[in-house]
């Protein structure tokens, strides 16, 4: 108020008194004003200065004096502006500043403090950026402030609405405070750790790490030991608390050299790799489950299974895999181009048949993964397995007398590999049933095949059974013509042969569904049957099923008199009803429905016995021999088909993966992810790193989630397959395949017949021996006893 009084006056005439009242004391403005702010000791404790002086520091007026002092006005508005006390005034602002930002700085200081011991995955993967910047935001208000117009202008503020300068604000001040201390690495350890697991190279690292950005590239690769370590020392504690299974594989690696001598030779050499699933905690067996394995063993495993019951079939079982086949053939019309407009896309008619044994999903149901330290072992034969065994306790801490005692005695470990990994185990099994004690005679095992490597099997068995020659229309030989695809003339087993077959399998297989659509429905294009309710879509789909996908079809055609048979329609029916198997467990496992991949057990067991895989018969005789005879209930029904089978690393309904597939995606891992190429690729550096790849896995997948680029990369782009299915429908329908011609024969050479595999298979089972012969060579009796005075010694 007494400002705006004063302002209707000219002010010049009182300041010229002041000014000269102030010249008579003999002093001048600037030294009033510097006795005025605390100039000596009587001004300190003067009343009336001090009430002065605290009215000028409290006045509103203040801060535009200082601001004109800093930017003084031009006078009358005209000509160069005075200089004032800008070059002084800049100065102490500076000094204002840096004290207090020295001040906020160190206040956030602990904020970045990250000691040694917190190089573990629980700790990494919980880092979350958005409650650290708001952390910092608030313990350093000034320095986000100056940053912030720093790195963020006036008009970008007002032109981006969704961008943040957050994260760029928040890594100056880490580099700020991980150039005062290398304690202070927060955040600089995350993205060692992460660039180092996304491959960067040693010397981006050093310059990265010369800007404060990242630890050193020796930080990082001493980081990787230390986190073996802690994921060695975890899965130690962890098996002594919980449930857990164990799976191993080959590991083959190219070991180069750039200068070659005659001890350092670029070669090929071989390993194994391991992993402990660390299964939920309602896994967990009974404590005494290792001595009813040993009872029944004792008691029912000098009988074999009931053959006839697997021969006979189960019409439960085949009514559900019916109502399986036919939501498949429904699917592949509904999910035609032509189907994209269907008004009835929701009908409850459509919806999938209700799952029959659905594995539990959510996050309670993750299953936790450990891979152990890779070793330069090879496990192909008896003896590497042997060792590589003996060397998976020892890591695990399980190789003292008095844990051998505890295995042989108390445990029951479910062991999962590829065909020849359980082949193997099962010898030694075989081979050490009269050692001396249990824990020699390996009578805590259990081993479990892949259904993975099952699947492959089962997707080289069509190959062989339908690849045919390029002169018949339907087979394999002949659509990979016309689609272009290479390599798959040959069926293989390494590289990506099973990927690129799997896909032509089901794009075949639609082309083939689609043309007995347009045979049963008696129309020329899928568009027509579009005019047709729900009801009548189902009744089309069960006809497609049961007169063009079933092996009842296949028995009438047979059935008719040989003028009147059409072995080319009773050919693609028989490839309908073996590729709806095939999708049939492929969805099974994928959803986790334990019921239907058992239920096609004599379905498989048939095809591989009828295609002469005498490995995966066996495979699956013995899985049936211990379901259905010498395991007891809590080990078959609670843990061998509920945790042994699939495993779940998402939580996903959806998200249900093989073991044996998840062991080879961690030796993929191993092999090329987190695989250093040239000289320093030594077996002493894959032992290092392996158990710490589930952590930078995790570490990654955290990081990207955090900057919103988790799908950049995980997915490739998939080429859309209508051009290459509608392609083969076309030839399929042109060449009638699935339209009755009576007398029709398939010409050219003798390959281009398929033979019924599951019909032989079947044969061969119950006349031909295979059963008898199996029985023959598994029948041994076990011994009992238990001298533990040298564990080892059988």
């Amino acid at each position: 108020m007494q400002k705006l009084a004063l302002e209707v006056q000219s002010l010049a005439p009182k300041v010229l008194k002041i000014l000269d009242a102030i010249s008579e004391q003999g002093i001048t403005l600037s030294l009033f004003l510097d006795a005025l702010s605390w100039g000596d000791e009587s001004c300190h404790s003067n009343d009336r200065i001090r009430f002065a002086r605290t009215g000028l520091m409290l006045s509103e007026e203040l801060p535009g004096i200082l601001e004109r002092w800093y930017r003084p006005p031009r006078n009358q508005h005209k000509g160069r502006r005075p200089l004032g006390a800008h070059q002084n005034l800049q100065k102490f602002a500076v000094k204002c500043m840096a004290d207090l930002l020295e001040y906020e700085i160190e206040h956030i200081a602990p904020l970045f403090a990250s000691p040694p011991d917190e190089l573990s995955q629980a700790h990494l993967t919980s880092f979350n950026f958005e409650d650290f910047i708001k952390k910092v935001s608030a313990g350093a208000p000034v320095l986000w402030d100056v940053l912030e117009c720093l790195v963020f202008s006036a008009k970008q503020r007002a032109r981006n609405t969704h961008k943040s300068p957050a994260m760029v604000i928040l890594h100056l001040i880490s580099q700020a405070q991980y150039t005062r201390s290398h304690r202070r690495g927060h955040v600089t350890k995350l993205w060692a750790i992460y660039l180092k697991a996304c491959g960067l190279s040693a010397r981006a690292f050093d310059a990265l790490h010369g800007l404060g950005i990242v630890m050193s590239h020796k930080w990082a690769a001493n980081a990787y030991g230390s986190l073996s370590s802690h994921a060695m020392e975890e899965v130690r504690e962890d098996i002594q608390r919980l449930p857990w299974i164990i799976s191993h594989n080959n590991v083959n690696i190219p070991m180069r050299v750039f200068s070659q001598r005659l001890h350092n030779k670029s070669h090929f050499t071989s390993g194994c790799a391991a992993t402990v699933w660390v299964l939920p905690a309602d896994a967990m067996l009974p404590a005494a489950a290792s001595d009813c394995l040993q009872s029944c063993r004792a008691e029912n495993g000098q009988t074999r299974f009931a053959l006839d019951e697997v021969l006979d079939g189960d019409l439960l079982a085949a009514a559900c895999i019916k109502n399986q086949y036919i939501y498949h053939v429904l699917s592949i019309v509904l999910n035609s181009p032509e189907f994209f407009d269907y008004a009835f896309h929701d009908d409850d008619l459509f919806k999938p048949p209700q799952p029959v044994h659905l594995l539990p999903s959510g996050p309670k149901n993750i299953v936790k993964q450990y891979i152990l330290h890779t070793v330069d072992i090879e496990e192909a034969s008896y003896e590497g397995n042997d060792k590589v065994m003996a060397e998976w306790f020892r890591q695990l801490g399980m190789d003292s007398e008095d844990a051998k005692r505890h295995i042989g005695t108390g445990k029951v470990i479910l062991w999962i590999g590829d065909q020849m990994t359980v082949e193997r185990l099962r010898g030694l099994y075989k081979y050490r049933h009269e050692d001396f004690n249990a824990f020699d005679r390996m009578d805590y095992l259990i081993p479990v095949f892949g259904w993975f490597h099952l699947q492959m099997a089962f997707a080289n068995s069509l190959h062989k059974q339908y690849i045919g020659t390029s002169a018949s229309t339907g087979s394999l030989q002949q659509a990979f013509n016309l689609l272009q695809r290479k390599g798959l003339h040959k069926s293989e087993t390494k590289g990506p042969f099973w990927h690129h077959l799997h896909e032509a399998l089901h794009h075949i297989s639609e082309a083939h569904i689609q043309a007995s659509w347009l045979a049963v429905g008696g129309v020329k294009s899928l568009s027509e049957l579009k005019s047709k309710s729900p009801t009548e879509i189902l009744t089309l789909a069960t006809t497609l099923v049961d007169e063009h996908a079933s092996r009842r079809a296949i028995a009438k055609l047979n059935h008719l008199d040989e003028k009147d048979r059409d072995a080319v329609l009773t050919q693609w029916t028989m490839f309908n009803v073996d590729i709806l198997s095939y999708i049939e467990l492929t969805t099974a496992m994928k959803m986790g429905d334990i019921r239907r991949m058992e239920d096609l057990l004599p379905t498989l067991l048939f095809r591989f016995a009828g295609g002469r895989n005498s490995k995966y018969t066996i495979e699956i005789l013995e899985l049936l021999q211990g379901l259905k005879q010498e395991w007891p209930a809590d080990i078959n029904r609670n843990h061998v088909r509920q945790h042994c089978w699939l495993i779940n690393r998402s939580g996903r309904p959806d998200g249900w993966t093989p073991i044996d597939k998840g062991q080879e995606q961690n030796i993929g891992d191993i092999k090329v992810t987190y695989h250093s190429f040239g000289p320093g690729a030594t077996w002493t550096y894959l032992h290092k790193i392996s158990p710490a790849i589930p952590t930078l896995r995790a570490l990654q997948r955290h990081m990207e989630s955090e900057f919103k680029t988790i799908t950049r990369g995980t997915y490739h782009g998939i080429p859309d397959k209508e051009a290459d299915i509608t392609k083969l429908t076309d030839q399929y329908i042109k060449s009638n395949l699935h339209v009755y011609e009576p007398g029709r024969q398939i010409k050219a050479t003798a390959r281009n017949k398929a033979e019924d595999f599951v019909t032989m298979g079947a044969i061969d089972i119950e006349h031909l021996g295979t059963f008898d012969n199996w029985w023959r060579n598994r029948a041994y009796k076990r011994s009992t006893d238990e001298e533990w005075d040298d564990i080892g010694r059988g």
